[in-house]
């Protein structure tokens, strides 16, 4: 009887521990995106990593392994709106990085903002920096970060870092304390009024270091030795991008002579250094914000952009790809030991997703023997408009064009109720054209999947009045490099790691999409979703009751 107390005791004893564990708040949260990850590159790379970077994520952590993005297109700006929204683009309104507006008669970035200025370490900038003026005011919707400011009472910190200003803005929301990003001119790292007028005192001593001018006199060469690289393509394919002052896209790069020729300060972003550079700004951001030290959850979303430009120019299969994540695996481990030293192992809630994936360059896959094509934008708005032209009357029909979305003139479509039915006939009878969404005619019942997801990243303010998909492997014409933005597996399917607090050990192959990060972290906060937000999270991290 005694020992049946004592069991009964100790499972109370564990339970109540338990309970105790779970009700407690995380100290930080640490969203990390990483720009044109493929959910591949965590196997394909695997034999070069550590076990301190993505494996220790992947081992003692959670693995979504069959994560999707659910719209299209697959860009930058709308992947870290979707990320930490929780919804598409057709309720928060980033439908690309760049869109027409027909409000201002002009094409618009996603992040811009008149009504703002620069501000960089000396405060507010003068009148030839308005060009960097930026905000969140774009975004439509409330995100994750807002609602952890709106759930403390603004007792929580927030702060977005990045080397685009897309990947720190979004993330970090309306209502952040800061969004940092790199000044290609001078390599420092800037803000913008809506955030206030000056920078930190500590981001201001961060700058003073010249981090940027010290990695850019390094060279890039393989970290490791020739017969590591295995997955990868052979160094010098013929299309990859050739610097200026070299013959051959292949190692090694000396960066301190290159950078003359190549931008200065603009060479940061497209080598594996600028991700070094960002990790090196989140250790400072973390500590001179005392980030996770007060009483409420901090939050810290940094997003991994030189994986990105190191795709464009050399496409996925490259060895300046595969290098870049070997590298990027390192500073990975550095800022997991950084945060178990400076917020406590188990302290933090981390998750690394995508923005989107990528895609191979069509000139490969011709050599493969693969389905693939070019397509010009250019070609395509000239022929639509000498059609209609042809069928309606001589008149500029098309507004402006790009790989999904197409704008024709306001006043014409009123006009002339058969137009955009005319206009979308032609376009899907356009060599390489797969779909052809017509959101005034389909409504909210597309039929198919891939119509499904241009249904998703249409909004009524933002998005042409004809959406565009390519067949697989087609891409806009380039000579060097790839791109993404199709919703094809290639360009959708994105990491998603969960790490840290309350986060069980395991994986699911489970279909799940992008959008479903959001509820899940708010259903493990226990905080209001976003506006807009999926209503699922990820069962398996949440309990399934």
């Amino acid at each position: 009887m005694k020992k049946l107390i004592f069991a009964i005791t100790l499972g109370l004893m564990a339970s109540t521990s338990l309970l105790a564990q779970n009700s407690k708040k995380p100290k930080l949260i640490v969203g990390i995106v990483v720009d044109q990850m493929r959910a591949d590159y965590l196997y394909r790379f695997q034999d070069n990593y550590t076990n301190g970077g993505f494996k220790r994520l992947m081992g003692e952590g959670f693995n979504a392994k069959n994560t999707h993005y659910n719209y299209v297109p697959t860009y930058t700006g709308p992947g870290h709106a979707s990320v930490y929204s929780g919804t598409t683009p057709k309720n928060h309104g980033i439908v690309a990085n760049d869109w027409f507006s027909r409000e201002l008669n002009r094409v618009i970035y996603c992040a811009e903002d008149s009504t703002e200025r620069l501000v960089d370490n000396k405060g507010v900038a003068s009148d030839k920096f308005d060009y960097f003026s930026r905000s969140p005011r774009n975004l439509l919707t409330t995100n994750f970060a807002d609602e952890l400011k709106l759930s403390t009472n603004s007792r929580s910190k927030v702060i977005g870092i990045s080397l685009k200003d897309r990947g720190a803005i979004f993330p970090a929301g309306h209502m952040a304390d800061h969004a940092f990003w790199y000044n290609s001119k001078n390599g420092n790292f800037i803000s913008s009024t809506y955030y206030g007028d000056k920078l930190p005192d500590w981001l201001v001593k961060f700058n003073k270091r010249e981090v940027a001018d010290s990695l850019l006199d390094l060279d890039w060469e393989p970290l490791l030795a020739d017969e590591k690289y295995t997955h990868s393509n052979p160094d010098d394919s013929q299309w990859e991008k050739v610097y200026k002052g070299k013959k051959e896209s292949a190692f090694p790069y000396k960066l301190k002579k290159l950078r003359k020729e190549n931008g200065d300060f603009g060479m940061i972003p497209e080598v594996p250094y600028g991700n070094t550079l960002l990790a090196n700004l989140a250790f400072a951001a973390i500590k001179g914000e005392k980030l996770g030290k007060g009483v409420e959850t901090d939050m810290i979303t940094i997003s991994f952009s030189s994986t990105d430009y190191v795709g464009h120019n050399f496409g996925i299969r490259s060895k300046e790809v595969e290098d870049t994540y070997i590298r990027l695996d390192k500073d990975i481990e550095a800022l997991l030991n950084y945060l178990d030293k400076e917020v406590g192992k188990g302290e933090y809630i981390l998750f690394l997703t995508a923005d989107h994936a990528g895609s191979d360059n069509p000139d490969f896959l011709n050599k493969e023997k693969l389905p693939h094509g070019y397509y010009s934008t250019g070609d395509i708005k000239a022929g639509l408009n000498e059609h209609l032209s042809k069928k309606f009357g001589s008149k500029d029909y098309v507004t402006f064009i790009d790989g999904v979305h197409v704008y024709l003139d306001e006043k014409a479509v009123l006009e002339n109720k058969e137009l955009v039915t005319e206009a979308a006939h032609f376009l899907k009878n356009t060599d390489g054209i797969k779909e052809v969404f017509v959101p005034s005619i389909y409504g909210n019942n597309p039929e198919g999947r891939l119509t499904t997801l241009m249904s998703n990243g249409y909004n009524y303010a933002n998005s042409g009045d004809i959406i565009i998909q390519f067949y697989s492997g087609w891409m806009s014409q380039r000579t060097y490099g790839t791109t993404h933005g199709t919703g094809f597996s290639s360009d959708t399917h994105v990491p998603l790691l969960w790490y840290g607090w309350n986060v069980p050990k395991g994986e699911t192959s489970e279909p799940h999409t992008i959008t479903q990060i959001v509820p899940t972290l708010s259903m493990k906060l226990n905080i209001p979703l976003p506006d807009d937000a999926d209503l699922y999270p990820i069962k398996e991290l949440v309990g399934n009751k």
